[in-house]
């Protein structure tokens, strides 16, 4: 991970896999992370060398800071040497370290990540509070350099209390998460598709990670697109490239001018919902190319949220014979009649122990098929007997 700190695609499939280890990648602190990737005791500590924004100097200057602080009453060492003190604020990091090294780019990228958390939960306060913080450690630099006592020294003394963040609501889980793939290139606390997880799991055939391996092959991969770039073929016509994001990595996408005159509506809508409003899953379909990063030549684009009524081959319903009277089969039939599409259905009738036997309903066209199909299904009969199969 140290060693891939700077190639996301890479450091993101590490992260997965670690993960699917059970072992779990924290975010930067400012307290506890080193320029690389550390073991500690709940897992993985990111390493300040893969924050975007946070160059050498800054962080040499950050551990510097840490190492060795100005030393309180009780804490110096015999020998005269600086006992190491832990960050206890925003405020006491300003004022330790050197605001040229480490700017306000810098401590902006450290708040995104997450790097303060475990000194201030509230991410949206602590980058309301900055301006203050920041201000208070030029000054706190500046009586430094004049051989004056520290400004929160005179501040404590004075007025008997240190500053506090200002007030403001957190930031929403989207926001948090935006943030951090910003900075980090990936999500460190959360996944936008987490919630979708074992949807996503029903249609696609590769991850990210899997993609990297094996031959060239028709594949379905799902995840968040996160980048559409349009450009023109040397004869003018209209194609794009983008990047699609799973939970294991990325793909790279290209798409040819004849599936971005079909699918360009429903891409560009789809990364506009993704920043604006939240996380829009999709399906893609094509040719996979496999690498370091992936790419797929892209066939077909479907959202998530269609896809059981687009990608289902069959509707299935299984009954006990005994429960097949014929007021139930009429309801059933009035309810699929109700959802009609494509998608055929199929009833199997099971004489317990004995015999099953399947039925095309040829009296029903189709179905568009959902999970509130198969919950007013399951509700008729009291029990779950409809299957949506992919």
């Amino acid at each position: 991970m140290s060693t891939e700190s700077g190639n996301h695609d890479k450091l993101a499939r590490y992260i997965g896999h670690a993960r699917q280890l059970g072992i779990d990648v924290l975010a930067p602190d400012v307290n506890e992370s080193s320029r690389a990737f550390t073991g500690v005791a709940g897992g993985i500590r990111f390493g300040l060398a893969g924050v975007k924004n946070v160059g050498e100097g800054a962080i040499d200057c950050i551990l510097e800071a840490r190492r060795s602080s100005e030393p309180q009453a009780g804490a110096q060492r015999s020998g005269g040497e600086r006992a190491p003190r832990n960050f206890e604020s925003i405020f006491d990091f300003a004022c330790r370290v050197d605001g040229r090294k480490v700017n306000r780019r810098v401590v902006e990228s450290l708040v995104k990540c997450g790097a303060f958390d475990s000194l201030h939960e509230n991410r949206a306060a602590l980058w309301a509070t900055l301006d203050t913080a920041l201000e208070a450690g030029a000054a706190a630099l500046r009586d430094r350099e004049i051989g004056q006592t520290s400004l929160f020294d005179r501040l404590d003394g004075a007025a008997g209390r240190k500053p506090t963040l200002v007030n403001a609501a957190d930031w929403t889980d989207r926001q948090r998460l935006a943030f951090e793939k910003e900075v980090l290139g990936f999500y460190v606390t959360g996944h936008p598709l987490t919630s979708v997880a074992p949807e996503l799991a029903r249609f696609v055939d590769v991850s990210a990670e899997e993609a990297t391996r094996g031959p060239a092959r028709e594949v379905r991969a799902g995840g968040l697109l996160t980048s559409l770039r349009e450009t023109r073929t040397r004869r003018g016509a209209r194609m794009a490239f983008g990047t699609l994001d799973d939970l294991e990595g990325s793909f790279d996408l290209v798409v040819f001018s004849e599936p971005y005159l079909q699918y360009e509506s429903l891409l560009k809508q789809s990364l506009a919902e993704s920043l604006e409003s939240g996380p829009v899953p999709l399906l893609v379909s094509g040719t996979l190319e496999p690498g370091d990063t992936p790419k797929i030549l892209v066939r077909e684009v479907i959202a998530l949220d269609r896809a059981e009524e687009q990608l289902s081959t069959e509707f299935r319903i299984r009954l006990q014979v005994e429960e097949a009277s014929r007021d139930r089969l009429m309801a059933m039939r009035a309810i699929l009649e109700r959802q009609s599409g494509d998608c055929a259905v199929v009833l199997h009738l099971v004489i317990a122990g004995e015999s099953e036997t399947v039925l095309s309903l040829s009296s029903v066209a189709g179905v568009r098929p959902n999970r509130a199909l198969c919950h007013e299904v399951d509700a008729l009969f009291g029990r779950g007997v409809a299957e949506i199969v992919a």
